[in-house]
């Protein structure tokens, strides 16, 4: 998958904003292709355990998707931060995964981003696989 520069530092930026918790959010670009060139902030609905689990806000969801509508573009994937821990993807966050979309996390480390991995579904639900992950 390809990202903006741009797209990359504003979900690095949401990540350190959001530290200690994890945040989430959707990226979009261009229909048919697997470029993000936005990321579009979502409210986290977890409170009580908000430092390890995320879970969009149905309504970000439902509002992000309208935009992209409009605009000619597509979800291509989704974002979380990992809160001092690695950008790997949790068994949680594969058994909650769509097949067809991109998955990025941010590891936040003392509220500063300092490492983002990309990874894809096998199917609905995971299995994980690592996607290559391009600043563009």
């Amino acid at each position: 998958m390809k990202i903006a520069r741009a797209a990359m530092e504003a979900v690095k930026a949401h990540g350190a904003e959001g530290y200690p918790h994890e945040i989430c959010g959707i990226l979009v670009g261009p229909r048919g292709t697997r470029t993000a060139t936005e990321a579009k902030r979502a409210g986290n609905i977890i409170v009580e355990r908000a430092r390890d689990r995320y879970e969009i806000d149905p309504r970000d969801h439902i509002r992000i998707q309208r935009e992209a509508d409009a605009d000619g573009q597509d979800i291509v994937g989704y974002y979380h931060s990992h809160p001092d821990h690695p950008a790997q993807a949790s068994r949680f966050d594969a058994e909650r995964a769509w097949s067809g979309y991109v998955y990025l996390i941010v590891s936040v480390a003392n509220g500063e981003a300092v490492d983002a991995n990309a990874f894809t579904a096998e199917k609905d639900g995971g299995p994980f696989h690592p996607e290559a992950l391009e600043v563009v």
